[in-house]
This record gives structure tokens, C-alpha cells and sequence, in this order.
């Protein structure tokens, strides 16, 4: 445990800059994550070993997330709200019992309220998609449910994407599911337009960067004919003034899509064995999802929040292509 030793025999001023650091960075985190018993000793004693009120820690981190505000006043809020969520990462990392942990990212300054609200989806506003062209999906029963397929090695899986501050999980989603069926029918692994759904499929339902539903996606690729890919639509993480989509440059279509059954764990542990990375939606507004780092969180939910999901192991852990922090919804 070099790093540990490290910071025990550095100075306190010291202590505050390296604490955020360890927190902070993801890539440390997994330099070290090379087994749970070490890293999980590591985040405790950096979390214990500094002065997390220090203005040094704040003004660090103000930097390294490009954190500007406009007066002492709402600074001096955020801040609290900052402290106040740097407790509860710690407190919950020092849990005996806790299966995963939570780091400080760019979300430090929000309240979990405001943090929902960045990524809610809502549900009222969701607008019927054709019954015709979505078929509730038959389960074909394998005689055997293979004990671990993860799509992302089989190359099915492009790499996390940000979406930034655009409520645009529905369009990732949706696009993530298309890449791995293209893939799968031609061996290419195309990174699709997330944008020309923003932009485009309001009047299937979608709301831009207000939310949606990846069937909202689903059912507009279909009627459209094809979607673009992200090399000749890219994202701006804002709702275009018009729809550029352009038929020539489009590289797939959809000619139907199925839906599981709510809540049916069984189903979408088939699906995502036999199919391949599949749609879903969780609750992005929890507190853990906030924070979360590595490990498995199984709080139980509802729903505004979509992903897809790449991967099953026969305890169902998850590969989420949408990780929170530096894989899609922002940076650490």
C-alpha cells in the first residue's frame, strides 16, 4: 500500500490536494482497484486523512470541473451543498456492508433534487408509439442461459459516450441497442447519431433535450427510414433549430422492435443473452447514481432514466454503457 503510506507521511497541506485527487480521479481509481480489499483501503484512508471544509479541496475542485459562479452568495450555497455531499460519500464508503462505492464528480455542487431533475424522464409526457410496429417479445427458452456474455468484448458495444447536461439518455439508449444490432448483421460497429434523434423525432413522441423514451427513437428511425451515423450528424448536447437529417448519408434502418415484459428480470436476462444490448430505464435521481464509482448497487427503483444494457452474469450484474461520471452524463 504505497499510496497509503504516501499520504500518511505527507503534510497537511498536502493531505487536502491529494485527497481530492484519489477521490476525483477515476483512472487512479482503477489503478488501484486490483482487488476490492485494496481498493477499498485506499478511498477510506484518503477520505479520512485531509480537511474536506479546506478551501484548498474547494477551490481544487472548482477548477478541475470548470466551476464559475456568479456571486459569493450562490457560491457560498454550492459550496454547502458540496460539504454536505462529500460527508455522505465518505460516510457511505466507511459502510462495513456497502456492495459498492461513490466518489466527488462535477455533480458535487447539486442537491439531489437538482441532480433528478438534469436527467428526469417524465412519464406523463410520453406519447404512444405504433402497437403496430412494437410486438411484445416471445421468449425463446434456452436449455441452458449461458453464465456470463458481456457484448462489449464480443464488439457489440461502442465506447461510453457524454451526453453532458442535455436530458438525452433516451436517444444514447436507443442508438446503443442499434450499433449492437448493426454489428451483429454486419460485423461493423458504427457509432449512430444521437443528434439526428434530438433533433428529429418530436413528432414521435420525443421532447429533444426535455426527454423521451428510446421508443420514441425506435419508432422514429422506422417511420424515417434510417438514421445517421455520428460521423456526419455530431452531437451538440442541444436541441437543433431544425431537423438535418440527410437520406443519403443514412446507415441502418429499423424494420421492427419488441418490448419485455415490465419488470421481468428473467426476460431481459434472455433478451440480453440471445439479442444483445437491450434498452432499459432506471431511476437516474438516486442518490447512489449520483456518486456511484464501481460495484453493484441493487436499490430498487422506478423509472425515468434511460440506458442499455450489454451485459449478463448469472448474478445479473450490469455493464452499463451509460456509467455516471466519466462515461455519459458527465465528467469526474
Amino acid at each position: 500500500m504505497k499510496v497509503a503510506k504516501k499520504l500518511r507521511n505527507s503534510a497537511n497541506e498536502r493531505f487536502s490536494n491529494e485527497w481530492l485527487h484519489c477521490v476525483m480521479s477515476p483512472t487512479q481509481y482503477l489503478m488501484l482497484e486490483l482487488g476490492l480489499l485494496m481498493a477499498c483501503p485506499v478511498i477510506t484512508i484518503c477520505a479520512l486523512s485531509t480537511t474536506p471544509s479546506s478551501n484548498r479541496d474547494w477551490e481544487t475542485w472548482k477548477t478541475i470541473h470548470g466551476k464559475k459562479y456568479n456571486s459569493k452568495k450562490t457560491e457560498a450555497l454550492r459550496k454547502g451543498i458540496w460539504l454536505q455531499n462529500l460527508k455522505k460519500i465518505k460516510e457511505h464508503n466507511e459502510q462495513q456492508n456497502s456492495t459498492f462505492m461513490m466518489v466527488m464528480n462535477s455533480f458535487g455542487d447539486l442537491t439531489r433534487k437538482e441532480f433528478a431533475e438534469l436527467f428526469h424522464i417524465d412519464e406523463r409526457k410520453a406519447v404512444p408509439v405504433n402497437n403496430q410496429t412494437r410486438e411484445p417479445m416471445k421468449a425463446r427458452h434456452f436449455y441452458r442461459i449461458p453464465v456470463s456474455v458481456d457484448w462489449r468484448t464480443a464488439g457489440y458495444v461502442t465506447p461510453p459516450k457524454n451526453q453532458g447536461q442535455c436530458n438525452s439518455c433516451w436517444a444514447f439508449s436507443a442508438t446503443g441497442v442499434l450499433e449492437g444490432q448493426l454489428f451483429k448483421k454486419t460485423g461493423k460497429l458504427i457509432t449512430l447519431s444521437e443528434q439526428n434523434l434530438i433533433d428529429c423525432s418530436r413528432s414521435h413522441g420525443a421532447f429533444g433535450c426535455n426527454g423521451g423514451w428510446s421508443l420514441n427513437a425506435f419508432e422514429y428511425v422506422y417511420e424515417n427510414g434510417g438514421i445517421e451515423a455520428e460521423s456526419t450528424y455530431a452531437y451538440t448536447a442541444k436541441e437543433g433549430k431544425s431537423c438535418k437529417y440527410n437520406t443519403s448519408e443514412s446507415v441502418v434502418s429499423v424494420s421492427s422492435y419488441k418490448t419485455l415484459p415490465y419488470g421481468d428480470e428473467e426476460a431481459l436476462t434472455r433478451a440480453v443473452a440471445e439479442i444483445g444490448p437491450i434498452a432499459v430505464v432506471i431511476d437516474a435521481g438516486l442518490e447512489s447514481w449520483q456518486f456511484y464509482s464501481s460495484g453493484e448497487d441493487s436499490t430498487s427503483f422506478p423509472a425515468n432514466h434511460d440506458i442499455s444494457n450489454c451485459n449478463r452474469q448469472s448474478d445479473f450484474n450490469r455493464c452499463f454503457k451509460w456509467h455516471l461520471g466519466g462515461g455519459s452524463m458527465g465528467p469526474y
